[in-house]
């Protein structure tokens, strides 16, 4: 589909604002913007392409730094988000609103923001094109999309063991003929080894700000590890007997013990 084709099929009745942003963390309520960039479309398929990098008035982290490149001496020359605010409510204002992710940080994130420089910024579901939600649907990824991608069969035999292992199998055999790199044993570690660098563990019930675990669940959400293990240590007892998985329990383990992970060891756990 042509790019016109795809904005005559949204048959647009209002403007489409297709937008990202880099922030100082993963924490909607504690973090702030440093970079937005938006396209905006208008019906008659007329565009807008602009950038703002902006002053977040907290410090940037280095695990945040690390991910977009946004250093505190870059941001510093910039202003506010709240000088920005009357401008940009302008431009969503009335809009459909697009992205990557859209619906689970990039909305949320703004609209905190725009509710701090005192604009009522609201947007209903109906608005909103994800592209990582539409990506998800449509692209499954489960045995049998793969048996289907890497050998071009159906999987008939699909959730019984001995049929799954079976394709299992073959799946392996057709990317190991793709993929040559993976031949290779440290190309083979490196990805199986790879996380979002924003998170302390695999299944992100913590987080890095500098350089220190945070909670990222539950009650003590966006607290920090060392002091809860002080203040409630109850809580890491819980976790020690519900159904966390191995790395987290490590984790909460050695924290009951006075250890705590840091991002610049070279054994973060």
């Amino acid at each position: 589909m042509t790019e016109n084709n795809f904005i005559k099929k949204l048959d647009l009745k209002k403007p489409l604002v297709i937008f990202d942003l880099e922030t100082t963390g993963v924490v909607i309520n504690l973090d702030k913007v440093v970079e937005l960039s938006y396209l905006k479309i208008s019906p008659n398929g007329e565009k807008e392409l602009k950038t703002y990098r902006i002053n977040p008035g907290i410090k940037i982290p280095q695990e945040s730094i690390d991910v977009h490149g946004i250093t505190n001496e870059e941001v510093a020359k910039y202003k506010y988000f709240k000088e920005y605010a009357n401008e940009l409510f302008s431009v969503f204002s009335n809009c459909f609103f697009a992205g990557f992710n859209v619906i689970g940080f990039d909305l949320p994130m703004i609209q905190k923001e725009f509710k701090e420089a005192g604009l009522n910024f609201q947007y209903s579901a109906d608005d909103i094109i994800d592209a990582k939600v539409i990506f998800h649907n449509r692209e499954k990824r489960d045995l049998t999309a793969a048996y289907k991608f890497y050998c071009g069969k159906e999987h008939t035999a699909a959730h019984s063991a001995e049929g799954d292992i079976l394709a299992t199998y073959e799946i392996l055999n057709s990317q190991f003929e793709r993929y040559p790199e993976i031949n290779d044993e440290e190309f083979l570690r490196s990805i199986h080894s790879q996380r979002d660098e924003r998170y302390v563990d695999s299944e992100r019930k913590f987080y890095w700000r500098d350089g220190e675990a945070y909670f990222n669940f539950g009650k003590h959400k966006d607290k920090k590890l060392e002091d809860i293990s002080n203040e409630d240590p109850t809580f890491l007892s819980w976790m020690l007997g519900v159904d966390f998985g191995i790395e987290v329990k490590e984790i909460v383990n050695n924290a009951l013990n006075g250890t705590y992970p840091s991002k610049n060891s070279k054994n973060r756990v």
